[in-house]
């Protein structure tokens, strides 16, 4: 099998367990927190091949406690304490750069565990849960690359970070801002929930921070001499080289929604 189909194959898979999974809360859940232990299985890569200390086991503890307190506030108690408790075992571990594990638990909460776990309050703002929003907002990330490498490839030519992504090019942002704010107007008037301008500014907002996040993940898998983050997909890598635009939008996307929509139409 080659790998246009092996990446053809993978992606349709991809989507439709993600569409499928988002439809119910009581897939979404699991799911996700399967995805970000897998997440930072390969961020314990990245760093080992920077010869940086991880400690995996209390990160991905910490992290699912920290994914359940983001659902549930009578949790973020053991979080803090479980925090504290880990920075005080760093005391005790001389033969491991405490800087290091700190940082390396921090990140794996803050840039994976968190972010993944915002996807219910995201579909839970109306008290109920609701699929549909949930739904074209994958749409929209997904949009914004594919429309991103589209424009690229037929117009590309000033590079837009040739530091980390050589591909990149200007031509192919601006034309992805372009085409998935229209993808947003196509979900405004095809029962998407929100109104057209909402959806187009989200559309808009979803390049900016898409682009950042795929970035951020080139970055540190440059830093590590990687080309992708696992195998787990075939033909398209790991886990976060496929959430890297996803772990990014969905706290703007939260933040969006529970604080800047209302402050708005106030």
């Amino acid at each position: 099998m080659n790998n246009l189909t092996q990446r053809i194959l993978t992606g349709s898979a991809y989507v439709a367990i993600m569409l499928l999974a988002v439809t119910r809360q009581i897939f979404v859940e699991p799911l996700f927190a399967f995805i970000a232990v897998l997440g930072v299985f390969e961020l314990k890569k990245i760093f080992e091949k920077q010869k940086l200390d991880f400690d995996i086991w209390p990160t991905v503890i910490l992290g699912l406690i920290a994914y359940v307190s983001v659902l549930h506030i009578e949790v973020r108690a053991f979080l803090i304490i479980g925090i504290f408790v880990y920075f005080i075992s760093t005391l005790y571990r001389p033969t491991k750069n405490a800087l290091q594990l700190i940082s390396s638990l921090l990140l794996g909460l803050t840039y994976v565990f968190i972010p993944l776990a915002l996807t219910i309050p995201i579909g839970l703002q109306s008290g109920v849960y609701e699929h549909k929003t949930l739904f074209g907002l994958f749409i929209l990330v997904w949009a914004s690359d594919s429309w991103a490498y589209v424009s690229g490839r037929l117009l590309g030519n000033r590079k837009l970070f040739e530091r980390l992504s050589p591909n990149k090019t200007w031509e192919g942002f601006w034309g992805s801002v372009i085409l998935t704010s229209i993808t947003g107007y196509v979900l405004s008037i095809t029962g998407f929930g929100l109104s057209t301008l909402e959806w187009m500014m989200l559309g808009a907002l979803t390049v900016f921070i898409a682009t950042a996040g795929d970035l951020f993940q080139s970055m540190l898998k440059r830093g590590a001499n990687i080309k992708d983050s696992g195998t787990i997909l075939p033909g398209h890598g790991g886990v976060l080289d496929r959430f890297d635009s996803i772990l990014f939008c969905l706290p703007a996307y939260y933040i969006y929604f529970y604080y800047l929509s209302p402050a708005l139409n106030h």
